[in-house]
């Protein structure tokens, strides 16, 4: 179980009493994960630019993800296959005025409420897990440019715990791939990058390049590039992601990343309406329990609108 499941089980187990006495906000009560400030640049402002962020007190909105994820791995000259697992997450969204910051929380001024309904796993085994989450509640706090400063995450207290193994990195990848505007001017053609750590992989840093395609009063279509990499080149591995890696120390040796995405925002509402994003990172190990070297393809993609 990761600490962020655990830190989840047990809030969901605290507050189930309170439920029944009818509090109306039960995330109020869940502790509060930092987030570490994405940093942005722009590269080329475009033409006809303007200050891009999204619409204060957003209508209610209910979408749904789609969440890729998998590792393949190659030791020597043997290969080991890597399948690609899918979670699917309808979402139940409302935007509105960020409350005074509570305990560990920062100052917003929106805050974003995530509901998941009964969702689904490309294993219908997992699938049966995944769906008895539906309850599983994500919050966020942020600004109007997208960033995100804290996030709250709380679990049904029956919500079996392989089911949460599953839909709590889903709702992690949405935060991964928030999109974030820069606050200077931008436009068709317009270009920035921002740089943030992938969250639940306290390994990875992601660089995102948004290319604005088009761009309305109320929507903009982006091109997205991504390129991952390892924060250290000496660690300890801390992710389940890396599979037989996990706890081992390792020298990487060399990381690229290839990926492709295509995403519409529309600036009322806080996730991307349509598109996908996907990537693939190469990496190359040294060190660990191995004689010869380890490399892995670490997969990640999510798709909106699903």
């Amino acid at each position: 179980m990761s600490r962020l499941t655990a830190a989840v089980a047990a809030v969901a187990l605290s507050l189930s009493l309170t439920a029944c006495a009818g509090e109306e906000d039960l995330i109020e009560g869940v502790p509060a994960f930092l987030v570490d400030e994405p940093g942005v640049t722009v590269v080329d402002t475009g033409e006809h630019a303007r200050v891009l962020s999204y619409t204060e007190n957003a209508e209610p909105w209910s979408t749904t993800v789609a969440v890729s994820s998998g590792v393949a791995q190659t030791v020597g000259d043997q290969v080991r296959g890597g399948d690609v697992a899918i979670t699917t997450l309808p979402l139940d969204i409302s935007v509105g005025d960020a409350p005074e910051p509570g305990e560990g929380e920062a100052a917003a001024s929106r805050r974003i409420d995530f509901t998941v309904g009964s969702g689904k796993h490309s294993n219908l085994d997992i699938g049966q897990d995944v769906a008895a989450t539906e309850g599983f509640r994500m919050s966020w706090r942020g600004d109007d440019s997208g960033k995100i400063s804290t996030i709250k995450l709380l679990a049904p207290p029956e919500a079996p715990e392989r089911g949460l193994q599953h839909v709590e990195p889903a709702l992690l990848a949405l935060i991964t791939q928030n999109v974030v505007f820069p606050t200077e001017p931008i436009g068709e053609g317009g270009v920035w990058k921002v740089e943030n750590r992938v969250a639940g992989d306290n390994t990875m840093l992601r660089t995102t390049t948004y290319t604005v395609e088009s761009l309305t009063d109320s929507t903009v279509d982006l091109a997205v590039d991504i390129e991952e990499r390892p924060s250290e080149k000496d660690m300890t591995v801390d992710a389940d992601a890396a599979g037989d890696l996990n706890g081992q120390h390792i020298e990487v040796e060399s990381s690229s990343t290839t990926s492709k995405g295509h995403i519409t925002v529309d600036f009322s509402r806080p996730l991307p309406v349509s598109g996908e994003v996907e990537a693939t990172t190469h990496l190359v190990y040294s060190g660990g329990e191995q004689t010869t070297r380890v490399v892995q393809d670490i997969t990640r993609a999510v798709r909106y609108g699903a």
